[in-house]
Parts: C-alpha cells; sequence; structure tokens
C-alpha cells in the first residue's frame, strides 16, 4: 500500500456504499455491479464529474503519488455508473487522468442501474475525459 492513496479494499467498500445510497435515494430501482478493465480509448469517453473544490486543490500532488505509486503497482480501481449512452466517473477522477495521460488501461468497478433514469451526478459532469484532458 501507498500512504496518501486509496487502498483496493477501501474503494471496494466506498463501492459498497454508494450501491446503498442509490439503493435509498433512488427506490425502485435495482443495481447491478460489474468489474472490467478499462482500455485507455474507454477511458477517454467517460463522461467526468467535478470532483469538489478541495480535491482539486491536491489535484497535481496526489496524481504525482499516483504515476510514482505505479511502479509499486499501485492499481486500486476507479468508481463509475454505467447508463445506456454515457458512463459517469463516481470516484477515481485523478486515477483516471493518470491512466489516460499515461495511455494505459484501468479496472473499474460499475454500477448499472436496472433503467436508465436521470441521476442526480449527471448535473456535476463537465465533460468526456479525452475533451477535458486530451493529449
Amino acid at each position: 500500500m501507498v500512504i496518501g492513496l486509496i487502498p483496493e479494499d477501501e474503494e471496494r467498500r466506498l463501492f459498497e456504499k454508494l450501491i446503498q445510497y442509490y439503493k435509498k435515494l433512488y427506490p425502485g430501482l435495482t443495481f447491478r455491479k460489474k468489474e472490467m478493465r478499462l482500455k485507455p480509448k474507454q477511458i477517454g469517453e467517460l463522461h467526468y464529474t467535478y470532483p469538489g473544490e478541495e480535491v482539486e486543490a491536491t489535484s497535481k500532488e496526489k496524481i504525482r503519488m499516483i504515476r510514482e505509486a505505479l511502479a509499486y503497482n499501485y492499481r486500486t480501481p476507479i468508481i463509475l455508473l454505467k447508463k445506456k449512452k454515457k458512463t459517469i466517473i463516481l470516484d477515481g477522477h485523478r486515477r483516471v487522468r493518470v491512466a489516460f495521460k499515461q495511455g494505459m488501461p484501468w479496472n473499474a468497478l460499475v454500477i448499472i442501474p436496472s433503467k436508465d433514469i436521470e441521476f442526480g451526478i449527471e448535473s456535476m459532469i463537465m465533460g468526456k475525459v479525452k475533451d477535458l484532458f486530451g493529449k
């Protein structure tokens, strides 16, 4: 484990908490779980949400830490919400940016709703990763 970065087991706990949160927030919907390995092109197509001011303030430092941690096999998956026409980043914004800039695949934990409804997080979409952080 690399100090200062989220370990995989903690990310998996967050994944389960997010599913429970969405079940309460959207009663009547069910959610499937899926694990997948995203190719660099798929990472570019992800919809990037605003990660918050506090996160942005430390973004460059955390990105540097993630890049350095790659040498030690740091590969904590990201968390995504998969709809029919878009896949939205819920957690792992900096990991996404590093993977995209490095042109490398990355693992994801994916929440898939039973119906294609409008989720509140969609109002925070800034654009696709490739458009925001293109090479």
